[in-house]
């Protein structure tokens, strides 16, 4: 059997279960336009995309096709790389995006509705896009790394990712993740945390958390990065500083037009790598994952990735 030129990744639990309705429409209209072999793993447990991924690519797949959610993506991303470093930089990534949140096809700017995705998964068009890598400590206490596709927080945002896939995920991205950033926010509390962007130190204070980020938009469509660009070589990170609680929840709807960088709680940077410390207990987060907590260090791979558009 000749190796698989195409291997497509699914999540049938993404999208609260409806992608395992309509997963097998979108295989069949791929084996219609895509040439070659095309093999299709459904995922049933965490790590089984990136795994399947990686298995993929290192039989000679030249094209991965997620049909999944934020956390599939960045599950996926992973695949793509054996002992931290990318096993085929030639390959690409395609993205049919059934999730709940769907940051990632805002950030990344996909085209918008299940056909025109597939259609830019089965045409030429390409784009090569950065990653991030971040090393972190995960919930066993041991050193870890990831990458990660579109955002790496830590902080508040962490903490809401644990309640809203707890309590709130049934709701949808937009409702659910409001929900739940909006209850977290009336209570969560700063932490202490140093920030340093290439080297230079920027910031020791209570922070209420920190966004790296790669595309513009998380949290199930929170515009936190508004100047963000996937192709610059570049991180945009936003520092959320203390303020008071009805601040917080008075501004708290600007994060999704992004003018809540003009805030004087709010500061603004851009950068290759980030490294961001704590004597507390920081939480982490991915691509909507919770990883583990701080400390941190994070670098980009710039257009490490070719991304079908």
């Amino acid at each position: 059997m000749n190796s698989p030129r195409t291997h497509v990744v699914v999540n049938p639990s993404s999208s609260g279960g409806k992608t395992a309705r309509r997963h097998e429409r979108i295989v069949q209209e791929l084996r219609k336009r895509l040439q070659g072999e095309v093999t299709v793993f459904a995922t049933a447990k965490p790590l089984d995309a990136t795994q399947s991924t990686r298995a993929a690519i290192m039989q000679g797949a030249e094209l991965i096709v997620v049909v999944g959610g934020d956390g599939t993506i960045h599950e996926s991303v992973n695949g793509f790389a054996d002992g931290g470093e990318l096993i085929n930089p030639s390959c690409q990534l395609g993205i049919i995006s059934s999730g709940t949140a769907q940051d990632s096809a805002r950030g990344f700017a996909l085209p918008k509705g299940t056909l025109k995705q597939i259609e830019a998964v089965c045409g030429s068009g390409y784009r090569r896009v950065d990653i991030g890598r971040v090393a972190f400590i995960d919930n066993q206490g041991k050193a870890s790394e990831q990458l990660f596709f579109n955002e790496c927080q830590q902080g508040i945002a962490a903490v809401v990712v644990q309640r809203f896939q707890a309590h709130h995920k049934w709701m949808g991205g937009f409702l659910g993740f409001g929900i739940t950033a909006v209850a977290t926010a009336a209570r969560h509390r700063e932490q202490l945390m140093t920030v340093e962007i290439d080297g230079k130190h920027v910031a020791t204070g209570h922070l209420l958390g920190v966004v790296v980020a790669n595309g513009a938009y998380a949290g199930g469509g929170m515009h936190f990065a508004p100047k963000s660009k996937v192709d610059d070589g570049l991180f945009d990170v936003v520092l959320i500083h203390k303020q008071s609680i009805p601040s917080r929840l008075i501004n708290f709807p600007r994060i999704y037009i992004g003018t809540h960088i003009n805030l004087s709680w709010i500061s603004y940077f851009q950068g290759r790598s980030v490294k961001v410390t704590s004597s507390e207990i920081v939480p982490i987060e991915s691509d909507g994952e919770f990883l583990g907590h701080l400390p941190c260090s994070i670098d980009i791979l710039p257009s490490a990735l070719s991304l079908k558009c």
